[in-house]
């Protein structure tokens, strides 16, 4: 395995903007991006929810070859790359994108050595205004304090934005102390969590759910969980938003 080079994106909807309401989906797809009932099931979640914003963690992309994603403009950030494939999270939208970060986590996880990545895009809103995506997933397999400086580190990197974000992934918050820090990340950039009505089909280790959706600036008018038929243990999460 290899450190990544470089993000890898596809920009097409360079004059569009998010305005009026969108539909946003997070999913840990577990590295099946490739197979086709992963692909199927994608497919109909896209038509049935009309999603504009697709954010994904544990993707697993060709380097040989494109990745499928319809009509959506995406950024890639791996965080692992092999002599075939890289993988990472990627954020994926039917709109422009004016500017992109990729933070690689300072520590690297235990049990395979490797690091964590968030991926920062920046989107126009309705009123010209400047919407933040921030996708990640946290790392894991580490001490309860690497998680407490590796949120850190996104929060320095995103809190001189004033105006509305989304904070959305797999932030692998298995035990008590990782829910508390992750409390304190969210309260410092005064978000609000995406309530659904019923949370049973999130994923969740010993009682805590990792998978959530943070916004500010905006409304929700919408929210639901799918069952994705154990396409991967994670299921995914939806969020319909309105803009000011």
């Amino acid at each position: 395995m290899f450190r990544p080079n470089s993000l890898i994106k596809s920009l097409k909807h360079q004059e569009s903007y998010l305005e009026g309401e969108f539909s946003l989906l997070c999913w840990n797809v577990a590295k099946l991006t490739l197979k086709s009932h992963y692909k199927e099931f994608l497919n109909t979640l896209i038509e049935r929810y009309k999603l504009d914003v697709l954010l994904l963690q544990e993707v697993k992309k060709s380097l040989s070859h494109e990745l499928e994603l319809h009509d959506y403009s995406y950024v890639l950030s791996p965080n692992i790359q092999t002599q075939k494939h890289v993988f990472g999270v990627l954020s994926a939208f039917k709109s422009s994108c004016h500017g992109e970060l990729s933070l690689l986590t300072k520590k690297r996880e235990l049990r395979c050595a490797t690091h964590k990545t968030t991926l920062l895009t920046h989107h126009k809103i309705s009123g010209n205004a400047t919407l933040l995506i921030v996708n990640l997933h946290a790392i894991n397999f580490v001490h309860n304090s690497d998680f407490k400086n590796e949120l850190r580190e996104i929060y320095e990197a995103i809190k001189t934005h004033s105006g509305a974000m989304i904070v959305a992934g797999d932030f692998n918050t298995w035990n008590l102390k990782r829910v508390q820090y992750l409390g304190e990340f969210i309260d410092d950039l005064g978000l609000k969590k995406v309530e659904f009505e019923s949370e049973k089909s999130i994923k969740k280790v010993f009682s805590n759910s990792l998978d959530y959706i943070f916004y500010r600036g905006l409304k929700v008018t919408f929210a639901t969980v799918v069952d994705s038929k154990k396409i991967s243990d994670h299921n995914p999460i939806i969020a319909r938003f309105s803009t000011p």
